[in-house]
């Protein structure tokens, strides 16, 4: 099958020097193929910056609505090539990626294909100065692999999944528009490729991951505890939709009692944040200070599935 060209799509939101390394890196990668950039700004305040030269296979578009799904919707309307590949903005492509990618999609065709990512190495020494960097160390939160322990990796081979997600994912437009796209009930990032992935598998489109090419996940400016956490609310807000749109594995199950009590732990968590800072940054303190961050986590999970308006 002949490849025809590729729309990157990149949904950003004041992301700053973040943005601009993934958008230069995939400016980058895409020299010597026939491809265009997408990048919708779902920032209301903002617009990201697009160095000029850009131009010649760079487009922007700020998105009328809100919330990543619809900023990736409203790319793939805009897109004029038959095969997208949807980027986070703080995911680090090269020219390899994008040749490897290629050959992944005439491989197997009617897939949706992700790449194995890491962080990056000097993000990785970075963090490993500070407890909560230690911390994302420790639980293995610096890769995909981390992320997905209960995935079956067989090294070096393509193997398929049942979640697809949508740091890295390429997928052809007829198949996106088949399932619908995303759905935009999520008001923000997180169980919003959990639906899409299952509407994927429903429509008998492959999963499919390719564990020997590596992206790099550039989080640098999210690894810091507080913004970490409240993402993770956002997060489990957007589980509780899921929930309600016919999907109760995407629940988090506890007892009144629990729930009340998460919650009220919630209204004092600046003292436990507080405790937190002052335990020495030294690793002979780490099971005390991940402990701590443990129970913050909880803590902002529950409130993000639990609260009510």
């Amino acid at each position: 099958m002949e490849f025809e060209g590729l729309s990157i799509i990149i949904p950003t939101k004041d992301r700053g020097d973040v943005f601009v390394k993934t958008l230069t890196a995939a400016y980058n990668a895409i020299t010597n193929i026939s491809a265009e950039i997408l990048i919708i700004n779902d920032s209301k305040i903002n617009n990201p910056i697009i160095p000029k030269d850009f131009n010649d296979k760079v487009k922007l578009i700020n998105n009328p609505k809100s919330g990543v799904a619809s900023a990736r919707n409203l790319g793939a309307i805009n897109s004029k090539f038959s095969n997208l590949l949807f980027l986070d903005d703080d995911i680090l492509i090269s020219e390899k990626n994008i040749f490897d990618l290629i050959q992944n999609i005439q491989q197997f065709p009617n897939s949706a294909i992700n790449f194995n990512w890491l962080y990056p190495l000097e993000l990785t020494e970075n963090i490993q100065k500070t407890k909560f960097g230690r911390y994302l160390i420790e639980n293995e939160f610096t890769s995909l692999k981390g992320w997905n322990k209960n995935l079956k990796w067989e090294g070096k081979s393509v193997f398929e999944l049942d979640l697809v997600a949508s740091y890295f994912l390429s997928i052809n437009k007829e198949n996106f528009n088949l399932i619908g796209g995303y759905n935009e009930s999520f008001p923000h990032a997180g169980a919003e490729d959990f639906e899409f992935a299952s509407r994927l598998k429903k429509s008998n489109i492959k999963g499919l991951c390719n564990p020997s090419i590596i992206v790099w996940h550039n989080e640098e400016d999210r690894v810091a505890l507080l913004p970490w956490l409240q993402r993770k609310e956002r997060s489990a807000e957007t589980r509780k939709i899921a929930v309600s749109l016919g999907y109760p594995e995407m629940a988090i199950i506890a007892s009144v009692f629990k729930i009340k009590f998460a919650l009220f732990l919630y209204q004092i968590k600046s003292t436990f944040i507080f405790a937190l800072k002052l335990i020495p940054n030294n690793k002979l303190f780490d099971h005390l200070s991940f402990k701590i961050i443990n129970m913050l986590l909880a803590i902002y999970l529950y409130k993000g599935f639990f609260k009510t308006k």
